[in-house]
């Protein structure tokens, strides 16, 4: 029986090198080099982002909030189609945002009838304790 040529493993090193400097081989397969492109744009768009100010922000969420969250999402989407959750929260906050200038603006320039200062800085909280206080009842008004 023959014996089988020995490799010298060198040689087949060398080839190696030779192959992947002419381009014939890469050292990556498809699936690496789609997940490359795909961590490259996502570092791209995090790049993006940061550059606008855009802050990732994490939120907990009880199931019942999660419930009110989703039944938010669809109700309130357009043509049958749901709100993702961060259009849903970040319309509300728009909308709430809103209506807190509106309600600002009602009170804005109203005189106080314990302190006779206009808000919105009034008396500064000195008559805070008192009922008749404009800037108190004023800030209770705008809680939610």
């Amino acid at each position: 029986m023959a014996e089988a040529p020995r490799i010298d493993p060198d040689l087949v090193d060398r080839a190696a090198d030779v192959l992947e400097a002419s381009g014939f081989v890469t050292g990556h397969n498809a699936d690496e080099m789609r997940r490359d492109a795909a961590t490259q744009r996502k570092a791209e768009q995090r790049e993006r982002e940061k550059a606008a100010g855009v802050e990732v922000f994490e939120l907990k969420m009880g199931p019942a909030e999660r419930a009110m969250l989703a039944e938010g999402q669809a109700a309130r989407g357009s043509q049958g189609i749901p709100y993702t959750a961060t259009e849903y929260l970040l319309t509300l906050l728009r909308n709430d945002n809103r209506l807190l200038e509106k309600q600002r603006g009602k009170l804005d320039g109203r005189m106080c009838k314990n302190c006779q200062k206009p808000l919105p800085r009034g008396c500064g909280g000195t008559w805070a304790r008192e009922s008749r206080c404009l800037l108190a009842r004023s800030e209770i008004a705008l809680e939610l």
